[in-house]
This record gives C-alpha cells, structure tokens and sequence, in this order.
C-alpha cells in the first residue's frame, strides 16, 4: 500500500511536466491479469507494471499484448520457467536476473503460465511500447549491469526508435543527465533524489519511475550514488 501511494503521489507531484494520459488503455486481454502485475503508469506511449513473482510461485494461464516490451530487473533472483498454452506449446527457462539488468524483446502475443523455479522472489517492471511499431524490433537484446559500474551517462542499447541510458552519480556527490528532446521513462535503481526541470526535488524509490515530456531543456540532477535507467522513445509521438 505505501509503495502504491507513493507512486501515484509521484505522478501527481510533477503534474504538467510528467503528462500522463490516465485515460489511454491497452488492447483488451483475453483475460484479466493474475495480482502479480500492477500498472504503476498508462499513457499513450507506454504501460508499466511492476511485477512480482513469490519464491517457488506458480502464476495460471494469461495473456499479455503484443508490444514490444523491456523488462527491468529490480532484484537478483533465479529461473522462471514460463509455459505456454497448446496448440503450439512450449516451454522456456528465464535465466537468473541481476538488479539493473535489462532485457528489450520484440512484440509477441502471449499466452502463459508462470512457475519461479527459485527460491528467491523475481521483482521487475514491465515496459510496453505502445507507440513503438513491432516491426522496429526483431530481436531480444539483453543489457548486462556493467562491472565496473562507471560515473555518467552511458548508452547502453540505441537503434532508430529506442534508447537506453545507465546513469551513475558518485557515491559522494550528485550528477546531471543530458537532456534529450525524446520522451523519456526514468526507472530509478536506488533511492535518490530527483529534480527535472521546472519542478522541485522529489524523492523515489528503487522501482518507481517517472515520466518525462520532450524537450526537456534543462539537465536532469540526481542525489548522489544514485543509479537509473533512462528509455527513450525516438519514434515520433
């Protein structure tokens, strides 16, 4: 309930400058979605829900769209074994994740049930792309953390229609993330502070995130040690 209120107060807080079209849906499921996904934002150009898996959880049978879609990963956790649903049944093994990690997939109707194979809970958002064409991306892409995890902003995946930045302040002093004029998701992978343009410093989560307009013409400062991933949208709106 506290990450939840915090979320939609984050949203509300940056009003004007985070626009975010509440009323925008996704294509209709055949089904509705199991209690593990909670939509945290829905406007035009995305849907983001946060995921949880419990350690050895099994999730029935459902569908998700065909959006190209990014996951990223919130915490270390181990396999998961997804299952889909016959005629064409099959099953794959989703490797162990690591907090920071990435991965970018192309769009795919599912249908599928879930079984963590592990001990440890999975944590992760949900990215889709709803304005991204499927055709844009036809390969899955995994964007490994780093080592070492280096001050700055680095472009870590970047075609014609998507990008996506690892941003890294110093454990002792803030840092700045070059503006861009795309429309941008910040996922926070620690707790910082977070002033963007024209509003005022305002607190996040690890996991929580924030939506940014284009031509946004100010650098965007971060607390320090903070660490975030910024995905860009470079299709026209």
């Amino acid at each position: 309930m506290r990450h939840k209120l915090i979320s939609t107060l984050a949203i509300l807080f940056f009003g004007a400058l985070f626009t975010t079209n509440a009323l925008a849906q996704t294509k209709p499921a055949q089904s509705p979605l199991p209690k593990n996904y909670k939509t945290i934002l829905n406007n035009h150009d995305l849907l983001v829900m946060r995921v949880h898996y419990g350690p050895h959880e099994f999730v029935p049978m459902h569908d998700h769209s065909a959006y190209p879609t990014v996951y990223v990963y919130l915490n270390d956790s181990g396999e998961v074994r997804i299952d889909h649903e016959p005629p064409n049944a099959f099953s794959v093994t989703r490797p162990s994740t690591h907090t920071g990690a990435f991965r970018i997939a192309p769009g795919m109707t599912e249908r599928h049930s879930i079984t963590n194979l592990s001990e440890l809970s999975s944590d992760f958002l949900r990215v889709e792309l709803k304005t991204i064409p499927p055709t844009d991306l036809k390969q899955v892409t995994r964007g490994e953390v780093p080592s070492p995890l280096l001050p700055g902003t680095h472009i870590e995946f970047q075609d014609a229609s998507l990008e996506i930045d690892r941003i890294v302040c110093p454990p002792t002093v803030g840092c700045e993330a070059t503006p861009l004029q795309a429309r941008s998701l910040i996922v926070p992978l620690t707790d910082l502070d977070m002033q963007p343009e024209a509003a005022g410093k305002h607190s996040f989560k690890s996991g929580e995130v924030a939506w940014l307009p284009a031509n946004v013409k100010k650098p965007l400062q971060l607390s320090p040690g903070a660490q975030a991933l910024r995905i860009s949208l470079l299709y026209p709106n």
